[in-house]
């Protein structure tokens, strides 16, 4: 048996759908109804794409993924249907081929808030055209007045346009001379016209609806029989009637008239009627009834799902049907205006109608995005985490913290949340500018992107960042996440005294190819200070007066390092705004700019941090900040403070990060959240009950090796809280996210997240050394003894070396964590040995364990090892430096300065009463780091 709906085109007629949608495309449907119904195009517009979405969850992850951008509703409903029009185009390209031209089309329409507007119609029709960038797409642009000259200059751009919402004759002859004259006027341009497409789309079933309710109105009032014999038999009729005479005007200008043959001479298609709104309202109509009175040579039908299986069920087609009784019909459209029923009231009134009800349509289906947005980021925040029996207690403290208006005051930067004393009040007020510094970087976005620009010109091949804690980590997570694009240079973070790396970096550098940075806050960290001296003296001696241009600084204003860039006649200055602790100034100048010199593009970061601080500002549990804060600190007072991070390879770096922010904001008073970061995987039974577990991946990444641990360890009833990025440009809201929560937790945990009260320590007794240097040119070290209990130093010999080990060991509880910190160079052999030093310990003690490099972790996770909870066990492995570099302008050398700060802390965490023991590595430090591994496997018990 024949396909009705093939046999349409053997009349003539091509068959279009009245309907998109992503699992039509996705399902395979769309390319059944091609190849087995003979479909030719598809339409769509707010309507269809509205009851799409509504119907299916294929749109999430994309709503999801351009929701994390930072995009408007709006946005993403455009990238939403362009990306199916973009697809059904490409299923339907061989039909348009296959017709040359005249067929394959899909439309997308507009937004009906243009329909009163020429100028933006003209304007976003050829945005749109060009984004979709498919030559069988078509945009919809109504026919109303300030439509009609915007469908001429489309035309005449060479847009393909399906004008859509006629009713009325008149207007559609305004419709067909818009048509003519844009392409007259692309022809006297020289300009070819044989792939301009155009369909004029005539509405039919609404007619027939607004007619018959004011038939069924004059019913009620008319009482005589002849009267209501007439008023039944026009029901029905309009609709039908007024395509059929449209078509014949139709006929009259592309078929028979003379101005058309010449411009189809010239290679100009007939602009074909579209029969559109076919489906049947009124059930005692033929459910098939437009379809079936409108078929006809060089016109479009379409129709909507419910029509297509009717119609291939029970249609009925016959040749040229749209070319009965013209008669009948001109004489249905006299009748009704006998009757009252002016014709131009009905349509006029049907257009504006039309552009209401998709503008409805529109608002409805951006509401429905703007849901499902919400909820899909707020589930992505929170993507798979489970806190099992502790959710409780979660809930409670975000009660709490809800009742003390915790996310209000936040933003209010009211530092009472925090504490009572006026003191800490005011030096916090004075911490608070990371809530809205990422405004502040958006008025700065052009001197960022000039920076960008310029750097990319002098051709660097590699930047120096010399700068400690807060002002290095954030660039290196950059480098190491986002990359350094490819005409920019690659960061290298230098924050290390050792001169054994200084002189290992001074040998692969050619500073005439090297920008470097000089980062520091308070502009006197010791680190960045000396670093500053000797790196710029070699420059000088490299490049003479020219050195000050391959180095910017950036600082605080007023700080003696601003006053040392402009002494020294540096290329650029950044002072940052002084009211953000270094920590927190991830997504200031401390982390833009040196993310700006990579040449990554900083709008991308800023994009995405406006929708997440509105999410932020929400006093409910779908704060992600909050909803995170109160989880860690309550785990953490429950005994799980040990916060795990199983990173997915692609953002593994940002661990680095999170470790100071954690760390430093929350170790002090004898309490706070231990982070845990690169450790050897552990098999999940081995892991203590003083653990929650963080995943962060991304979204879209198809192997996710973390996940079966996250599984395993969730199985066991440990805690996992979970977050997925959707790419990795939504890396500086997370930081955003992390910051509050990190307050938040501050919050509940009962402590000031802003200050660093123990990082003093060591920094005083490293001084108190130095000074000694001074005095004596000899830098006085622990005495080498062992001492009975929890303090000791090692000796030199085997045995004393045991028995400190030994000794150490006793103190490791099941609530401990094991830290490991090393003064070295570390080249990537010493790491190696470092992190199987690292796994021995974790597997023996089955303990929570972390590995700092100094001095680089006295400026990260140093404040919680002193001031935290009483639960670190310390080994600090110093490697003696085989070299030494002098420091300008200093008594000192970096070799002195480099075990000065070892020292300093070694004495910084004796006096805390920490369980430590220093021992010093001599000779070569990967053969000293293999000894030790031997006598941890003696000693360590399994």
């Amino acid at each position: 048996m024949t396909n009705p709906l093939r046999q349409l085109a053997a009349y003539g007629q091509s068959f279009w759908l009245d309907f998109l949608s992503r699992p039509l495309i996705t399902s395979g449907e769309l390319a059944r109804l091609i190849e087995d119904d003979g479909l030719r195009g598809v339409t769509s517009n707010p309507t269809i794409f509205d009851k799409g979405i509504s119907s299916t969850d294929e749109y999430d992850e994309e709503i999801a993924e351009l929701a994390a951008r930072g995009l408007s509703d709006e946005t993403i409903f455009e990238e939403l249907a362009v990306h199916d029009v973009q697809k059904a185009c490409d299923l339907l390209f061989l039909i348009y081929e296959a017709s040359e031209g005249q067929d394959g089309f899909v439309s997308l329409e507009l937004s009906p808030a243009l329909a009163d507007d020429t100028e933006r119609t003209i304007a976003e029709a050829r945005r749109l055209f060009a984004k979709i960038d498919r030559p069988n797409a078509m945009i919809k642009v109504p026919g109303t007045p300030a439509g009609i000259p915007a469908i001429e200059q489309l035309i005449a751009d060479g847009v393909n346009v399906n004008v859509t919402l006629l009713f009325s004759l008149q207007n559609y002859e305004q419709v067909m001379e818009a048509y003519l004259r844009g392409i007259e006027r692309r022809i006297a341009a020289g300009l070819t016209v044989n792939r301009i497409a155009s369909v004029a789309s005539f509405f039919v079933s609404r007619v027939d609806t607004e007619i018959d309710r004011r038939l069924d109105a004059l019913l009620a009032r008319t009482e005589d029989a002849a009267q209501r014999a007439l008023i039944e038999s026009l029901k029905g009729k309009a609709a039908i009637a007024n395509a059929k005479l449209a078509y014949q005007r139709f006929k009259r200008i592309f078929l028979e008239g003379e101005r058309f043959a010449q411009l189809r001479h010239q290679g100009a298609r007939i602009q074909r009627p579209l029969w559109a709104s076919t489906s049947t309202k009124n059930p005692a109509y033929s459910d098939v009834m437009y379809v079936e009175h409108l078929i006809g040579p060089y016109t479009v039908q379409t129709m909507a799902p419910v029509t297509v299986e009717a119609y291939r069920d029970h249609g009925q087609p016959r040749p040229n049907t749209v070319e009965e009784g013209i008669h009948e019909a001109e004489r249905v459209l006299q009748q009704l205006a006998e009757l009252g029923i002016s014709y131009e009231e009905v349509t006029t009134q049907l257009q504006r109608e039309g552009v209401r009800l998709f503008q409805e349509s529109y608002d409805s289906v951006l509401r429905r995005i703007a849901d499902r947005r919400r909820s899909l980021i707020a589930l992505s925040e929170r993507r798979g985490s489970s806190v099992g029996v502790y959710a409780p207690d979660i809930d409670r403290t975000i009660a709490q913290l809800l009742a003390a208006d915790a996310v209000e005051r936040v933003w209010r930067r009211d530092a009472r949340l925090w504490t009572d004393d006026p003191d800490r009040q005011r030096a916090i007020e004075q911490r608070l500018g990371w809530l809205t510094v990422h405004e502040q970087m958006r008025e700065h976005l052009p001197d960022l992107i000039a920076l960008r620009e310029e750097v990319r010109a002098r051709k660097f091949s590699h930047a120096l960042l010399l700068g400690m804690g807060g002002s290095s980590l954030a660039p290196e997570v950059f480098q190491r996440v986002l990359g350094n694009d490819m005409e920019h240079p690659e960061l290298l973070v230098f924050d290390t005294t050792n001169p054994d790396t200084i002189k290992r970096y001074r040998t692969q550098l050619d500073l005439a190819r090297t920008l470097i940075i000089v980062s520091s806050k308070s502009g006197t960290t010791i680190e960045t200070s000396s670093l500053a001296a000797y790196w710029f003296s070699e420059l000088e001696q490299e490049l003479g007066d020219r050195a000050g241009q391959h180095v910017i600084v950036i600082t605080d204003p007023g700080t003696p390092l601003e006053a040392w860039g402009r002494s020294h006649n540096v290329c650029r200055i950044f002072l940052n705004p002084p009211n953000i602790g270094g920590r927190y100034s991830a997504l200031s100048f401390f982390g833009l700019v040196p993310a700006a010199v990579i040449g990554l593009p900083i709008e991308a970061l800023l994009d995405r941090l406006p929708p997440m601080a509105e999410r932020l500002k929400r006093s409910n549990v779908e704060n992600p900040g909050l909803w995170l804060g109160a989880a860690l600190a309550t785990l953490a007072q429950l005994g799980r403070d040990k916060v795990t991070f199983l990173l997915e390879p692609a953002v593994a770096p940002f661990g680095d990060w999170l470790e100071q922010l954690l760390a430093e904001s929350t170790g002090k008073q004898g309490t706070g959240l231990v982070p845990i970061v690169h450790e050897p995987h552990l098999a999940p039974e081995h892991y203590g009950t003083d653990r929650v577990f963080i995943g962060i991946d991304l979204a879209l990444q198809p192997y996710q090796p973390i996940e079966a641990l996250l599984k395993a360890t969730e199985t066991l009833g440990h805690p996992v809280l979970r977050t997925q990025l959707w790419n990795l440009w939504e890396l500086g809201a997370e930081m955003l996210r992390w910051e509050f929560a990190t307050a938040i937790a501050g919050r509940a945990l009962g402590i000031d997240p802003f200050d660093e009260p123990d990082v003093r320590a060591s920094k005083d007794r490293t001084a108190a050394l130095l000074d000694g240097y001074r005095r004596t040119g000899e830098l006085v070290r622990p005495p080498v003894s062992l001492v009975d209990g929890p303090l000791a130093v090692a000796g030199t010999s085997a045995s004393d070396l045991r028995a400190a080990l030994v000794g150490l060991c006793t103190h490791i509880t099941s609530s401990s964590y094991l830290a490991v910190l090393a003064f070295v160079d570390p080249t990537p052999d010493v790491l190696e040995r470092l992190h199987a030093i690292r796994q021995l310990l974790a597997e023996r003690f089955r303990v929570a364990t972390t590995l700092g490099i100094g001095p680089r972790y006295l400026h990260s996770i140093g404040q919680l090892y002193k001031g935290g909870p009483e639960t670190g066990i310390f080994l600090q492995l110093v490697a003696e430096p085989a070299t030494d570099v002098p420091i300008p302008g200093q008594p000192y050398s970096f070799r002195t300065l480099f075990l000065a700060q070892a020292d300093g802390d070694f004495e910084a965490l004796l006096a805390r009463r920490r369980p430590v023991l220093q021992i010093t590595l001599r000779g070569e430090t990967v053969a000293a780091l293999e000894r030790l591994e031997q006598e941890l496997v003696v000693t360590a018990p399994h």
